[in-house]
């Protein structure tokens, strides 16, 4: 996983069985204390809680700790290991973006060098629509990798997005990148737009 670094601040969040509860996060040997939400946000009767980290430089891995106590006093732990601090891009649009690695020319080289980038690493949304908007992604094509053979030889890794993030991490002198890919070939703007924004535009289908 990759965090976006300093000048700008990462937000890390979650959910909690139980309302306005304690979660302590420990970042770099920084400690944040939160408390999740005194009401349901969700189906499922969970709260949420969130944390604003301080800037953080460009580098790592750290390890992102987050510890609940429960109603009953046992505490809970979720630990998060080889964790990056960089840049991390946003890669979506229709089928220019959605054309993957293993389809682009060359792609037997590329897929084979990908591990020579172990700080690039890549997510990737699945297909999946919802009638309404929703705290997290349904389903996942491709959870958070390490650049390799495959990860990068996934189908669901872009060849635009790689490529781009591939470059500027060469560019930057190993600075670690974070690559989202989120696309769907055909789909027009409406489709990623949320009710809000639609009702402003006069749109009503």
């Amino acid at each position: 996983m990759v965090l976006q670094s300093a000048p700008q601040r990462a937000i890390v969040w979650g959910y909690s069985d139980s309302f306005d509860t304690l979660t302590i996060l420990t970042v770099n040997n920084q400690l944040y204390r939160t408390r999740s939400s005194s009401l349901p946000t969700n189906s499922l009767g969970e709260s949420i809680w969130s944390v604003t980290l301080d800037p953080q430089p460009a580098g790592g891995p750290f390890q992102v700790k987050v510890t609940q106590s429960l109603p009953n006093g046992t505490l809970v732990s979720i630990t998060l290991d080889d964790v990056l601090f960089g840049d991390v891009w946003v890669c979506s649009g229709q089928s220019n973006m959605a054309f993957s690695v293993f389809n682009m020319y060359n792609a037997t080289e590329e897929i084979a060098n990908a591990g020579k980038y172990p700080k690039v690493r890549l997510f990737a949304a699945a297909r999946n629509t919802s009638d309404m908007p929703l705290e997290e992604l349904n389903f996942i094509a491709l959870s958070w990798s390490v650049a390799s053979n495959e990860s990068v030889g996934n189908p669901h890794a872009s060849a635009v997005c790689w490529l781009y993030g591939r470059m500027i991490h060469e560019g930057l002198g190993g600075r670690p990148i974070g690559l989202v890919h989120s696309s769907w070939g055909g789909t027009v703007i409406e489709f990623w737009s949320s009710p809000q924004v639609l009702k402003g535009c006069n749109i009503t289908q």
